[in-house]
């Protein structure tokens, strides 16, 4: 049988910089502070359950109907866009063809 070598774990390349609070903190640091007590938040992450799940793929669903909706609608004006052009330089080259027999 063969021993597989289990690989150490690796030492972190840096230590992470721990600021006790009340304590000055250097300018010329990477070190993000905010004096402002009212900035604070917390973001709350939680799992999603089946309701959940089931309303973000509703929404989800909608947002897709109406992307193709939108791109039905683009389509439709297009081809009616194209079918007056067709119209127009046709009623127009028989316009020519008549003003050109007359003189």
């Amino acid at each position: 049988m063969e021993q597989h070598r289990i690989p150490r774990p690796e030492k972190p390349r840096a230590e992470p910089e721990i600021i006790p609070p009340g304590a000055p903190v250097d300018i010329r640091s990477r070190v993000w502070t905010s004096a402002d007590v009212r900035a604070r938040r917390r973001v709350y992450v939680a799992k999603l359950g089946p309701v959940g799940s089931a309303v973000l793929f509703l929404v989800i669903g909608i947002l897709a109907m109406f992307a193709l909706f939108l791109l039905l609608g683009a389509a439709l004006i297009s081809l009616a866009a194209i079918g007056v052009l067709t119209v127009g330089a046709i009623v127009s080259a028989a316009w020519r063809g008549r003003s050109s027999r007359i003189g």
